[in-house]
């Protein structure tokens, strides 16, 4: 069984369309941003590398979050096909 969670989503147009509305909307940028930033501030001050580690991996991770939840309803473009980097030999 795969799971496609963002197709899922996409397909149910209602939401999806409600989403992109929602994700361009100032008061939900403003609240992302402030989110994002106090939970920044919250993280204690240390000098020990491996807490630095966590704590880093806490900000990534809720960055990638951000991004997946702000690309959600996009449909995302499968990349052309690349040219055939040989030459065809039959044409005269």
């Amino acid at each position: 069984m795969n799971l496609t969670p963002k197709k899922d989503f996409i397909a149910k147009k209602a939401f999806a369309d409600a989403h992109r509305e929602l994700v361009v909307s100032t008061q939900f940028r403003e609240a992302l941003h402030a989110a994002l930033l106090d939970q920044i501030m919250a993280m204690p001050m240390t000098y020990d590398s491996a807490e630095s580690i966590a704590a880093y991996n806490r900000i990534m991770g809720a960055r990638d979050f951000i991004q997946h939840l702000l690309n959600l309803a996009e449909v995302t473009k499968a990349p052309p096909e690349p040219l055939p980097t040989n030459l065809n030999h039959s044409v005269r």
